[in-house]
């Protein structure tokens, strides 16, 4: 019988890169955003479905894959659910209706009712390079280790980007409380970026998997999408540095 993680997180913060990774190991079937496009009422249902080793809920796309990698050696089953930072709210984040769509904090009650799943906890610390990457993205639809087009330049919306990522923070604050109901481990895209395979290393201790077993792969591959710094994409630099610094939001 296999054991069941999830990778939590907000978007852009290189969870893609971490599903690879971790399905270069044997013993390890992770899928990707099983329930990202699934109706808001539907969304825990399969991701009990899912865990349990019942794909039929899935897309033929993500059934073809798991089916690639899910076979009798899989000791550990698990997903990515990844949750908006969203700009719009009324008050406070918590209040976003992105938010509610995406069942937010059903899903953290769901997940803390079940002590035997691992949680593993992607965060992208950088807010600069953060907005840059969710910028770029939106504008070139460029997604999940694409590279985004050459020369393009972005213009960081001040107003929206500041409560993007005060509902960023406030989601991984929120996450970082299921480290009280379940095996729980936090992991950066920075630390991913710093010396990745002594990530894997740690998920591979995490998981209780013998690191000997994980295939051999260019963990360059696995890289970010930009190659140069926020400076050289966001055309208002100088404005977004000021205003994080006005709201003590340089640091995540």
């Amino acid at each position: 019988m296999f054991r069941n993680f999830l990778i939590v997180g907000t978007q852009r913060t290189g969870s893609t890169a971490l599903v690879r990774a971790l399905t270069f190991h044997p013993e390890i079937a992770c899928g990707a955003e099983w329930t990202q496009h699934v109706p808001a009422h539907k969304k825990l249902a399969v991701t009990e479905e899912a865990l349990s080793g019942n794909f039929s809920m899935l897309s033929p796309a993500q059934r073809n894959r798991i089916d690639q990698i899910f076979n009798a050696g899989s000791r550990w089953l698990g997903f990515k659910v990844l949750f908006r930072s969203s700009g719009t709210w009324l008050a406070h984040p918590r209040c976003a209706p992105a938010l509610w769509f995406d069942r937010f904090e059903a899903h953290l009650r769901w997940v803390a009712a079940r002590p035997e799943i691992h949680v593993i906890h992607i965060m992208r610390r950088d807010p600069v390079e953060w907005l840059k990457s969710k910028y770029l993205a939106d504008k070139s639809r460029a997604f999940a280790a694409k590279d985004y087009p050459e020369g393009i330049t972005i213009e960081v919306p001040i107003r929206e980007a500041l409560r993007r990522l005060a509902t960023k923070r406030w989601i991984d604050n929120r996450l970082t409380k299921l480290n009280q109901s379940n095996p729980y481990l936090c992991v950066s895209y920075e630390e991913f970026l710093e010396s990745d395979r002594a990530v894997v290393l740690k998920l591979m201790d995490f998981l209780h998997c013998d690191p000997g077993k994980l295939r051999e792969f260019d963990y360059r591959k696995l890289r970010r999408q930009s190659k140069r710094s926020a400076r050289d994409y966001i055309t208002n630099y100088h404005q977004v540095i000021a205003a994080l610094e006005d709201n003590r939001l340089l640091a995540l």
